[in-house]
């Protein structure tokens, strides 16, 4: 059995400091298997941010999968076009697609940053084919135990976020990457914390780690525990001194993919 302590959103930038310090604390009192970071790491992208984000990350029990969000490239000038991850790569020399192979699993990150329409709207997202096959055979290959994917736009939205829109490509890559063996989807982007089936995929979102952008709910992460049959999604959220254990939602596979179980 493995467990994942899954935080987006960090936002550094727009980041509160006591929230910084208990986050970092309540992840090592965990002891996690795998730390997941599903982008966002920064709200513009600038060199001081992209730095305190690095520290932070630098800090938590390793290992740690990282990968990009829509926040992580600069603003609309010139370097978002020309070099757009100059700037993350220094910082985060694993790149935007890192995979991290447990005794009990493999997480595969999946850079969902690019223009997802015609008026160049970075923030909704997108997954090419190519890449979609790249990710599905890295999946294909890994021997047995729990398969997981970090991207950071939705894959699964609640009615909450439904305006949000779900990444490009979605229902393409939700089939093709759970023929490879694909378990869990881990998000952010929407700032809700949330858990579902989707294609038969345990799809689940964190909310703001410890940022001050907060949309209709507190600073949270989650923690997943399971396995290859059964998981489990707890939803962790921020309560006046503390990050605290609120709500939870259980998963089991079954002849048709994964489904909730009811409570």
């Amino acid at each position: 059995m493995s467990r994942i302590v899954h935080v987006s959103d960090l936002h550094f930038g727009t980041e509160v400091p006591d929230l910084v310090a208990a986050l970092e604390a309540q992840v090592h009192a965990l002891a996690p298997d795998l730390v997941a970071v599903s982008g966002d790491l920064t709200q513009r992208a600038r060199p001081r941010e992209l730095a305190k984000a690095a520290a932070f990350i630098s800090q938590l029990p390793h290992p740690v999968l990282t990968v990009p969000g829509n926040h992580d490239i600069p603003g609309v000038t010139p370097a978002r076009f020309i070099d757009p991850w100059r700037g993350w790569l220094r910082h985060f020399p694993d790149g935007m697609e890192p995979t991290i192979e447990g005794a009990d699993f493999v997480a595969v990150g999946a850079n969902s940053v690019r223009s997802g329409g015609p008026y160049l709207d970075w923030s909704r997202g997108r997954l090419g084919e190519a890449q979609i096959t790249r990710l599905a055979t890295r999946l294909a290959q890994a021997d047995g135990g729990l398969r997981i994917l970090v991207a950071h736009h939705p894959l699964l939205l609640t009615a909450a976020g439904a305006h949000r829109g779900l990444v490009g490509r979605s229902v393409l890559a939700l089939s093709m990457l759970r023929r490879a063996g694909l378990d869990l989807a881990l998000g952010g982007h929407v700032h809700l914390g949330y858990a579902g089936v989707a294609g038969g995929v345990v799809v689940a979102h964190a909310g703001t780690g410890v940022s001050d952008r907060l949309v209709g709910e507190n600073n949270g992460f989650n923690v997943i525990e399971g396995d290859h049959d059964r998981l489990t999604v707890e939803h962790w959220r921020w309560q006046s001194r503390s990050y605290v254990a609120d709500s939870a939602a259980d998963f089991r596979r079954g002849p048709d993919g994964w489904r909730a179980i009811a409570a």
